[in-house]
């Protein structure tokens, strides 16, 4: 999800970065306990999740690292506790409140892992530094007003089927879902220079997926490679493709992910932070960003961007309120009405919806993507289009707290 910096405009473009990007960096090592002590923890974490029922809590690692594992719980708990206190006695700046914003989070998924599920409002808060509150039905009302109008649905009955119906008008066939992707990549590719001035040697490689609970994902390496997946089993719209190929390469993971390595290879980055763990405060940082990549690059012009930016919205906010049905035991015909009715999704889709909600332990991360695209939308929108607000939100590990703070300096 990853791609690289360092814009160079002309004319009455501005510069946005004039940061240039080496094809190729030095590595660099492991500089003191902390950093030990930290990505140790987040590789035994990983492995024993991977054992467990095969879910990665670190997709993303700039700079993997051989540090041998901790061998048992008491090991982990041990070395927690270290970490903690060597964060208490680390100096005051970036990495101080780097890492104190990581420790809930490695607490929470320690439990997690030996089976102490925290509940809904706990994960929000301990896992992603969010609040533990609900998607508004009055925000959620107002997206299915707006999407009436760009459908001239009048009637409030009659809004999910108009979205079917569209949906149904812009489905690409099969066999053509990879070929259209691959447009759309080189399109946003073609965009994201606008903004970035983006290595000879970054790469994206778009590979079909079958038989996967995922829409798709980016998997990126280092030195500004990556792999975008694509469930190619799912029924596609163009404008949904057109979505993905933002959100997860150009200028959404891809791009996000090239500047941070270029960051950490050249800049002040933390040694540990380059690991993005699956569950953590940075995830609302991540998705939010992505779920604005269509915005950086102007794709809501048109009727169908426009439509899948609200729709979007609205099936996030709906996906936040179903995680709470759950915690809150709702019965299940219940999550299935709500989903499609709240979300306008069709009942296969609604299953679906609902499957995921009923995660108790990995639910919680809709509200990466609600609250995430919420905070960074409300700053782009104020700024304008200002080149500072691309230079703070790329580049450095922000956990929520942090971006907040860079966020007000500008």
């Amino acid at each position: 999800m990853r791609s690289s910096p360092g814009p160079s405009r002309t004319g009455s473009r501005k510069p946005f970065l004039s940061r240039l990007i080496p094809a190729r960096v030095a590595r660099r090592g492991v500089p003191d306990e902390a950093s030990r002590l930290y990505l140790r923890l987040a590789y035994s974490l990983d492995r024993r999740s991977r054992k467990r029922d095969g879910r990665r809590l670190v997709p993303w690692d700039l700079d993997p690292a051989r540090l041998p594992p901790l061998r048992s719980w008491t090991d982990i708990e041990e070395a927690y506790r270290r970490l903690a206190k060597l964060t208490r006695e680390t100096p005051n700046g970036f990495r101080k409140e780097w890492l104190r914003d990581h420790l809930p989070t490695l607490r929470s998924l320690i439990g997690m892992l030996q089976g102490r599920v925290p509940a809904l409002p706990d994960q929000v808060r301990d896992l992603y530094s969010l609040p533990a509150r609900s998607a508004k039905e009055e925000e959620l009302e107002s997206l299915r007003a707006r999407i009436r109008r760009i459908l001239h649905v009048s009637r409030d009955d009659e809004v999910r089927g108009a979205v079917e119906a569209w949906e149904r008008a812009h489905r690409v066939p099969s066999d053509g879902v990879l070929l259209t992707m691959d447009k759309f990549l080189r399109e946003a590719r073609h965009g994201s220079r606008r903004l970035f001035d983006l290595p000879r040697s970054e790469h994206v490689r778009l590979v079909p997926m079958h038989r996967s609970p995922n829409s798709g994902y980016c998997l990126y390496t280092h030195d500004f490679q990556s792999t975008v997946k694509l469930n190619v089993d799912l029924p596609w719209t163009w404008p949904a493709l057109r979505d993905m190929a933002s959100h997860e390469a150009y200028p959404g993971h891809h791009v996000h992910q090239t500047t941070r390595e270029w960051e950490y290879l050249q800049g002040d980055f933390p040694r540990e932070a380059a690991v993005s763990m699956a569950a953590d405060p940075m995830g609302p940082v991540e998705e939010g960003l992505a779920e604005n990549a269509m915005l950086f690059i102007h794709w809501n012009r048109s009727k169908e961007d426009r439509l899948t930016l609200l729709l979007n919205r609205l099936r996030w906010g709906t996906e936040v309120n179903l995680a709470w049905m759950v915690h809150r035991d709702g019965p299940r015909k219940d999550l299935l009405h709500y989903a499609v009715q709240s979300g306008l999704v069709d009942p296969q889709q609604a299953v679906r919806d609902v499957n995921y909600a009923a995660n108790r332990a990995w639910a919680s991360y809709a509200f990466c993507y609600w609250y995430g695209t919420a905070m960074i939308r409300r700053k782009y929108e104020a700024m304008a289009g200002d080149p500072a607000f691309f230079d703070v939100l790329y580049w450095r590990p922000y956990t929520v707290r942090l971006l907040e703070k860079a966020f007000r300096r500008i």
